[in-house]
């Protein structure tokens, strides 16, 4: 080979060299250009503005919101798909995967996982609905699938202070039979505190935390068991201690 061919040849391989670390400088730039706008968006999102309420989202899913200017955000699940949308889930069963008895501070702060089974927390509902009026729907169903549910169009509860009493239940409609409205001003009661007016320890006795007074016609607390049992999921107008396979309590800020 002339040698005039093995200096084409050897410029040609470095050309190729020099092309090859250009790419590779070029992809590493943008790689670093890509992992920073991602950051810059998450920083952005974390940073943004949270809701006021569900009835501001755009879907069904965990958003975060603010209940007034002074409070810190918080997430919640939003259903904008059944009786028109803006609610928030506060607590969701359906599969008995999460265990419900649980103590005072837990229902206070909330357990759970937002898109499985959860309570979303006492002292944070207390903050959702002290603040604005608020209505309340609760869905049941069957191990045979019947569905029903319970709609009341007021409902607040009181702060850790007052037990986190119910203040305000409203007018029934629905399928499910009120058994709401017994609860009006009562306390709420865990395994490990006692506010039931008893003389007996009602969150213990029907293994679920509720505003139990004397003792309960509600367990929606309780064991996820297919039974006719008192510490069974159950709302007593429905099979009195039948077991129920599904409960979901929501609220929606009124107009």
């Amino acid at each position: 080979m002339e040698s005039f061919q093995v200096e084409a040849l050897i410029e040609h391989r470095l050309s190729q060299e020099q092309s090859h670390k250009e790419m590779f400088a070029t992809i590493q730039k943008l790689e670093h250009r890509v992992a920073f706008n991602l950051s810059e968006i998450h920083n952005r999102d974390q940073e943004q503005p949270s809701f006021s309420s569900c009835k501001e989202v755009p879907w069904t899913g965990v958003h975060l919101i603010r209940v007034n200017r002074d409070s810190e955000p918080f997430e919640v699940y939003c259903e904008q798909e059944t009786f028109g949308g803006g609610w928030i889930v506060f607590q969701f069963r359906y599969d008995g995967s999460l265990d419900f008895y649980r103590g005072w501070n837990e229902f206070r702060d909330g357990f759970g996982d937002l898109n499985k089974e959860f309570w979303l927390g006492l002292e944070k509902v207390h903050q959702i609905t002290s603040g604005r009026k608020h209505e309340l729907v609760v869905e049941l169903e069957d191990f045979e699938r019947t569905y029903k549910c319970a709609r009341f169009n007021a409902f607040e509860i009181g702060s850790e202070s007052d037990q986190y009493d119910v203040k305000a239940i409203g007018k029934y409609s629905g399928t499910a039979g009120d058994r709401m409205s017994y609860y009006k001003d009562r306390k709420f009661s865990t395994k490990d505190r006692d506010n039931d007016m008893s003389n007996r320890h009602c969150a213990q006795e029907f293994e679920g935390a509720w505003w139990h007074w004397i003792c309960t016609d509600v367990n929606l607390n309780g064991r996820y068991l297919n039974a006719v049992d008192k510490k069974s999921i159950y709302w007593r107008s429905l099979k009195n201690h039948q077991g129920l396979s599904y409960s979901r309590m929501m609220i929606r800020e009124q107009e």
